[in-house]
């Protein structure tokens, strides 16, 4: 197995919450899945070669909290990466077995 950690920023700022896959581009292992926190992460998947996706928000500065159930309410969000970090993504990894430090910084 290989145990990846890194960090994520965008324009040089830590993504505040969001998500990150390992996608196989064989299609045949599993995907690696992980929740980026403050821009940190960690995944396992297996060794191997990967297409990269990342999501990633923020908290709209000024906006106040969204309720749709009564009681609870949530910090407004907007999406900050690009389509060619996620849907469209260009990234490329070769993942060996392990433990590694993988750091995406991306720009817009």
């Amino acid at each position: 197995m290989a145990q990846i950690s890194g960090q994520i920023t965008m324009e040089g700022v830590p993504i505040e919450q969001g998500q990150i896959l390992f996608e196989p581009l064989d299609g045949e292992s599993a995907i690696g899945t992980g929740i980026i926190d403050n821009g940190k992460y960690d995944v396992e998947c297996l060794p191997g070669n990967y297409k990269v996706m990342i999501t990633g928000t923020r908290k709209i500065p000024g906006a106040p909290p969204i309720s749709n159930i009564p009681g609870e309410e949530i910090e407004a969000r907007e999406p900050i990466v690009p389509k060619k970090y996620n849907r469209e993504t260009t990234l490329e990894k070769e993942v060996s077995p392990g433990e590694q430090t993988l750091d995406f910084h991306l720009e817009k």
